[in-house]
């Protein structure tokens, strides 16, 4: 299970210091999870126990009890500032209670309690201990009566509470707020150095890609794992690897190709600079003798998940179009599943064996579009890599192109497109030759770019191009029978192993009545989002019931809620309110059958009783 994203502190306190910090962990309850252990610390092993059922970030304690946990734990301990201020302010509120007071601490405040002494009428003794058992004789050797009051830690404090002496904390709360904020920077810069270092470890340990740093300052060469066992590095080859990366071949270059340990290999070269040290990072890719078409690594597509007529007809249609060669335009609502239409048609075609290459035309910069679809020859431009690179045409060859959200293609982009419809062919960025291609185009948009049209914002001939075949995918709200069996298959697709078969059964029979009322603009990605964050949080609960559900719901997505349409005042809402008492009188109060006459759902009626009845007792309340 995934550890909270929150940092985790781990509290050792003892009594009145643990009710202390309790009352500020609000404070920091958005950015770390703190569990207080109530208990003075004994042995190592005690210790260490909390540390590995908690887990934390960061520990804090106070006194002895932080001093001691320092030497045991391997996580960073903090201790609970006492600054002057907060002796100061202990000491005064004591002198309200007696004029003999016994300051007993952990750390050295005798020049403090000295020039109190001097400018006070109070009588201040001052004890320092470093151990429990230290603080535990002083006290007894003391022989404090009840005309003395004491000022210390909690373990102090305890002791003379249990003989009925007054005694005053001497941490603050201003000082817990300050221990609980630094703790949580420490935590978070905590992990930040675990996640640094499994990096490094990677790097230089497990990466199978041979990486050489160079530092041209001192002329030290270092190495990862992969490149001692790859270049058979010791301390005779270094001096050569290092002449070699020294030499043309390697100097005012980025990317390039060399012969290492009687191996062909590619190599990229990053330059960084560090305290005054300028480092070259070599990474090396082996070479192929020859590069052979790559079977095709598109996933299997995942199954549609429908009952209704609607989408059985449009499946029909979807497979009788798969066996064309022409292009298709899907059109529907973002999060209908466009592209699981898009791949279906894909793996069903002709052209199944070729890669299914998709293109989000939104997220494509114009300036970008023809280098990444058309590819470009090397130093065709400023930048451009050496030995070229393929475009998505090329890859998609004998495949399918799948163009998301096509409607936002700019018009420049839109032309270039069209000349690879109609001449079937294009010609890579900087060449003088033209390429046939073979595939299958497959244009997907939520826009209606008929209209589009219209506006002079999308090409006429390009949308004709396009739209050989269309498909138009319902949204949610138009096939709600849908939606129990899609909320079933996304409860166990999501759920990761937490929940058994039987819980996400009883979810689903909960949420299935609320989702069916609900208009998902959405679409199956809004109820996608939805259960898995429903998911989240069911995880604690063995077996959440409707009522458990339906509060999760409310709090995790009241937009299920919110039925703007109704009408609560006026003769609308008089005359509904009559009809659903009088079929509540017809049927004894059974609310299932009630839905069933008035043809709504059980959680609609829920609502339409719930706003009656609040309806009632405003009236009541101003009768």
């Amino acid at each position: 299970m995934y550890q909270s994203a929150k940092i985790r502190i781990l509290i050792f306190g003892h009594k009145e210091f643990s009710q202390l910090l309790s009352s500020v962990l609000t404070d920091i309850e958005n950015s770390a999870e703190c569990r207080i252990v109530d208990a003075i610390v004994g042995t190592i092993d005690e210790a260490n126990k909390h540390v590995s059922l908690f887990n934390p970030d960061v520990v804090i304690s106070a006194g002895s009890n932080a001093s001691y946990l320092k030497t045991a734990l391997n996580v960073p301990v903090l201790s609970i500032p006492v600054t002057e201020s907060d002796i100061v302010s202990a000491v005064a509120k004591a002198s309200i209670v007696s004029r003999n007071v016994h300051v007993i601490t952990f750390d050295d405040y005798s020049s403090l309690v000295e020039l109190l002494n001097q400018n006070t009428a109070i009588n201040i003794k001052h004890s320092r201990y470093e151990t429990a058992e230290e603080a535990k004789q002083i006290y007894q050797l003391s022989k404090l009566t009840s005309d003395n009051v004491v000022v210390g830690a909690s373990l102090v404090c305890g002791l003379a509470s249990q003989n009925n002496i007054k005694s005053f904390l001497i941490y603050s709360k201003e000082s817990c707020r300050a221990i609980l904020k630094e703790a949580a920077e420490i935590g978070r810069n905590q992990r930040d150095q675990i996640h640094s270092k499994a990096i490094h470890r990677w790097l230089n340990e497990d990466s199978k890609t041979p990486i050489l740093v160079v530092d041209n300052y001192t002329n030290m060469l270092t190495s990862n794992a992969a490149a001692d066992v790859e270049f058979a590095i010791d301390s005779n080859s270094k001096q050569q690897i290092l002449e070699l990366l020294h030499s043309s071949q390697f100097t005012d270059i980025s990317d390039g190709k060399c012969r290492l340990n009687q191996a062909d290999w590619w190599f990229h070269k990053d330059t960084i600079e560090m305290a005054s040290h300028r480092f070259e990072i070599y990474q090396f890719y082996a070479q192929t003798p020859s590069i052979c078409a790559a079977p095709s690594t598109t996933k299997p597509t995942q199954p549609l998940i429908y009952r209704s007529q609607i989408m059985g007809n449009l499946i029909e249609r979807t497979d009788l179009y798969a066996h064309s060669p022409s292009h298709v335009l899907i059109i529907g609502e973002s999060g209908t599943g466009k592209e699981m239409i898009a791949k279906r048609i894909h793996q069903n075609s002709q052209f199944s064996e070729g890669q299914f290459v998709a293109i989000n035309c939104a997220a494509m910069p114009s300036e970008l579009f023809e280098g990444e679809l058309f590819g470009y020859v090397e130093g065709s431009f400023t930048g451009s890599k050496r030995g070229g690179k393929h475009g998505l045409l090329y890859e998609a060859e004998n495949g399918v192109l799948f163009l998301d959200e096509v409607g936002e293609l700019s018009l420049p982009q839109q032309a270039k497109l069209l000349r690879v419809i109609q001449e079937k062919s294009y010609r890579p960025i900087g060449s003088h030759k033209e390429f046939k291609v073979n595939l299958k185009i497959i244009a997907a948009t939520n826009r209606p770019l008929a209209d589009e049209v219209k506006k002079g914002l999308f090409r006429d001939d390009l949308y004709y191009r396009l739209n050989v075949l269309c498909i138009n995918i319902p949204s949610l709200r138009d096939r709600k029978e849908d939606i129990v069996n899609i909320t079933k298959s996304k409860l166990h697709a999501l759920n990761f192993g937490e929940l058994s078969s039987e819980t996400l059964e009883n979810i689903a029979l909960h949420v299935t009545p609320i989702f069916e009322t609900y208009d998902w603009p959405g679409n199956i990605r809004e109820l996608e989002n939805i259960i898995e964050r429903l998911l989240v949080y069911c995880s604690v609960h063995q077996d959440p019931d409707s009522k458990k559900v339906t509060e999760l719901l409310q709090e995790l997505a009241p937009e299920l809620f919110v039925d703007a349409q109704i009408e609560t005042t006026g003769e609308l809402a008089k005359h509904e309110h009559e009809l659903v008492m009088q079929a509540m009188n017809k049927f004894n109060g059974n609310k299932e059958l009630v839905a069933q006459f008035l043809g709504i759902s059980q959680t609609t009626l829920w609502r339409r009783l719930k706003r009656f009845s609040k309806n009632n007792q405003r009236g009541q309340q101003h009768a």
